[in-house]
């Protein structure tokens, strides 16, 4: 099995927007806590600094372990619909004036905004030509984001309920690549999901930064099943982690061979060959 290509596409909007609930000011809005957010401060800390012990004694179990988990990330789709939702927030934000970048500081000149965003997408389903946006029949995304005097909070939250979706999108012109993929997927996604911004709110799937952390039910098809995993995007590179079994974390890049970093080495792993040649 070869690593996916990467090489999104744009598309236009989501099929609809059905809700959208933001307020400001100071001192008379009670911000949400984050769910996980320890748990999340530590996954974004093992993504910059892997935890497992690497050699050839393992390396190879590890390189096995990395392309099972390469198989249930669905790369192909689940990005682009991800990143989806969070452009539709990221419009909203925009239009009201709220920050979309973390790493901004406050402007002090408009006062020390504090806000509750959120927004609720219904997924397009699985029909070609698409229907009226039928959030009882395709589902839907939503995702929640806060800004604490005037200053976003890097990590954003949302459910997926029962969200059908097709990639590509119903109505794309034949031959359209979507992802790494031609073949139409009917996708399914059921579940709970946390990102964590690296960068400004995407405005465009290929320009997506985030930790992408999601626990609950995913399938292609009728083929579904639980799943729980996370991945990094930064335009448009995948990284995942790998537990090992002699202890911590090695986190993988995903490219024309799959690159395996742990905490004291890294190696670069041949899925044609299934060798892997120490790197560092």
């Amino acid at each position: 099995m070869k690593p996916p290509r990467w090489g999104f596409v744009t598309r236009g909007a989501a099929p609809a927007l059905a809700a959208l609930a933001l307020g400001c000011g100071s001192g008379n809005v009670t911000l949400p806590t984050p769910p996980m957010e320890a748990e999340t401060a530590a996954l974004v800390m093992t993504y910059q600094m892997p935890t497992a012990i690497l050699d050839t004694s393992n390396i190879d179990q590890v390189r096995a372990d990395a392309q099972a988990r390469l198989d249930e990330l669905n790369l192909d789709w689940l990005p682009d619909l991800l990143s989806n939702a969070l452009a539709q927030l990221r419009s909203r934000l925009d239009g009201a004036g709220v920050p979309d970048d973390p790493a901004s500081e406050p402007d002090m000149s408009k006062g020390q905004l504090t806000a509750v965003a959120s927004i609720t997408r219904i997924c397009a389903g699985w029909s070609d030509p698409a229907g009226p946006p039928d959030q009882a029949a395709n589902g839907s995304v939503e995702v929640t984001a806060i800004v604490d005097t005037g200053k976003l909070n890097p990590q954003v939250w949302g459910t997926a309920t029962s969200c059908l979706a097709r990639f590509p999108p119903a109505g794309s012109p034949a031959g359209t690549v979507t992802s790494a993929t031609s073949t139409v997927v009917n996708a399914t996604l059921n579940g709970t999901l946390i990102f964590y911004l690296l960068g400004p709110m995407p405005s465009d799937p290929a320009d997506a930064q985030m930790l992408v952390s999601f626990s609950g039910s995913i399938g292609v098809g009728e083929r579904v099943g639980s799943a729980s995993f996370d991945f990094e995007i930064s335009k448009s590179q995948v990284r995942f982690r790998v537990p090992v079994a002699s202890g911590g974390d090695a986190i993988v890049t995903v490219g024309t061979t799959l690159g395996i970093e742990g905490a004291n080495a890294g190696f670069s792993c041949d899925l044609t060959t299934l060798t892997c040649q120490q790197t560092s």
